[in-house]
């Protein structure tokens, strides 16, 4: 089997209080291979933009990456990631209004960004800019307009072409369509698809939307209060999800079918419990309707290599 073009093993990310140290990342193992695009899905809290952060060391005081392993290419990063970080792996931010800088014109933020990591002279940085924007489909000529003279879709393609342009082996996407109208969404996740597709690169799609996840992504893997709670090819999970919340996320998802006009959409139980709140054995357990005693007592390993579920062990 390939290796791995990234490996994450048993992460944990912490944030120092008063009362304590907390949990925002707890003992999470995951990988991505070369080409594929891995959503991560679940509420807001669950760790999914901690996790992105985490792999590029963006995470600040108090937080800190306590313990566990980050490899990219077989080389350790998670202790000096830096000389990666905008090179290797670059990340689209969810708000493009917060990555452009709005007294810059868009090309000299792209030619500045292709210069940091590439060698090469300003001409050839201003040509391959041009290319980048092409790629993403804006006209080059809007090389010297200002971010505020453009939609928030064009925004996102600028962005989506600053994270291209020193050709990175891996992008982060965190949350890159929220902001956007359905149509303006729909061409974005298009994009990043056929960038994926037609340069080899990878991708991690950080989101909370199920339907964002079906359509674009290759595997999934869905948090819970910082844990592991399910992962496997998109397709299998949402046809038949293990976990319990999984199951709830997928329920909750809006359907086109006439069977379903009518009816009142599915809401999971209760909400993500707060850091400092993070119940006992199973972190799902107090708004699970198919818990046992040994839920709120253990924590699940992840079995089967599926979900971290004590119902697959009654399965077995």
């Amino acid at each position: 089997m390939l290796q791995p073009l990234l490996e994450i093993k048993n992460i944990c990310v912490e944030f120092k209080t008063r009362g304590g140290a907390l949990k925002a990342v707890d003992d999470l193992s995951i990988d991505v291979q070369q080409g594929e695009i891995l959503g991560l899905v679940g509420e807001s809290g669950a760790g999914k933009s901690m996790m992105g952060a985490a792999i590029l060391g963006l995470i600040d005081p108090p937080g800190r990456l306590s313990s566990g392993e980050i490899w990219f290419k077989g080389q350790r990063i998670d202790q000096n990631p830096e000389p990666f970080r905008g090179c290797e792996i670059s990340m689209i931010f969810q708000d493009p209004l917060v990555s452009l800088n709005p007294l810059k014109k868009i090309g000299d933020q792209l030619v500045e960004t292709i210069l940091r990591h590439k060698r090469m002279s300003r001409a050839q940085a201003i040509d391959r800019a041009c290319r980048g924007l092409i790629e993403v489909g804006i006209d080059p000529e809007r090389l010297n307009a200002y971010p505020h003279t453009f939609s928030g879709g064009m925004r996102q393609r600028v962005v989506i072409a600053l994270a291209l342009a020193s050709e990175p082996s891996l992008i982060i996407a965190d949350e890159p369509t929220t902001a956007l109208d359905v149509s303006v969404q729909a061409q974005i996740l298009k994009l990043l698809k056929k960038l994926c597709d037609s340069r080899g690169t990878s991708i991690i799609l950080i989101t909370h939307d199920m339907g964002v996840i079906s359509e674009t992504t290759d595997r999934v893997g869905v948090l819970y209060a910082g844990r592991l709670a399910e992962i496997g090819i998109t397709d299998h999970v949402l046809r038949s999800a293990k976990h319990p919340y999984t199951q709830g996320l997928v329920a909750s998802t809006p359907k086109i079918d006439p069977d379903s006009f009518g009816r009142s959409l599915y809401q999971i139980p209760g909400s993500m419990p707060k850091l400092d709140a993070i119940p006992t054995g199973c972190a799902f357990h107090p708004r699970c309707t198919m818990r046992t005693n040994k839920c709120s007592q253990e924590r699940p390993p992840m079995m089967k290599d599926t979900a971290a579920c004590w119902l697959l062990e009654e399965m077995e």
